[in-house]
């Protein structure tokens, strides 16, 4: 309720712009998203935006437009959300598909007992390839487990 609260309040004075530092954090799965909801609502108007940092990658995913991640200090990328998930998959496969895929597709990993799970360009991937939609959280996560973006 308290975030409501905050929120409404913040809203009350007709921002153009809400700087949101991790605000739906610690809060139960309805009320983050009738937040996320509210927060939706704001940006619908093209005069309002919001800058947000959370580390709840999927409340990013339905919200923004554009991601930045940085990690250590360092900017990652800053890149239009959908051109991220319309560039990059996921490819679960064995060992040995893995070694077999151009190294240029390749921007992150990582190998498990069942297998290694891959964050690929899909425009370098074989047409062969079943290559999954990627979610925000798998593009961050993936590309610091040995991977890189660019």
């Amino acid at each position: 309720m308290k975030i409501k609260l905050a929120s409404a309040v913040a809203l009350s004075h007709h921002p153009r712009l809400l700087i949101l530092d991790e605000a739906t954090s610690g809060l139960d799965p309805v009320v983050r998203d009738e937040v996320l909801e509210i927060f939706s609502e704001f940006t619908r108007d093209e005069r309002h935006s919001i800058l947000i940092s959370s580390h709840i990658l999927s409340d990013l995913e339905k919200l923004c437009d554009y991601i930045a991640f940085l990690h250590k200090g360092e900017l990652k990328f800053c890149e239009e959300k959908d051109r991220l998930l319309e560039q990059y998959g996921v490819l679960h496969c064995t060992r040995e598909q893995f070694a077999a895929l151009p190294r240029e597709a390749v921007r992150g990993s990582e190998t498990s007992p069942y297998g290694v799970r891959a964050l690929v360009l899909r425009d370098r991937m074989p047409a062969s390839a079943t290559v999954e939609r990627a979610s925000v959280e798998d593009i961050i996560l993936l590309s610091i487990k040995g991977g890189t973006i660019r």
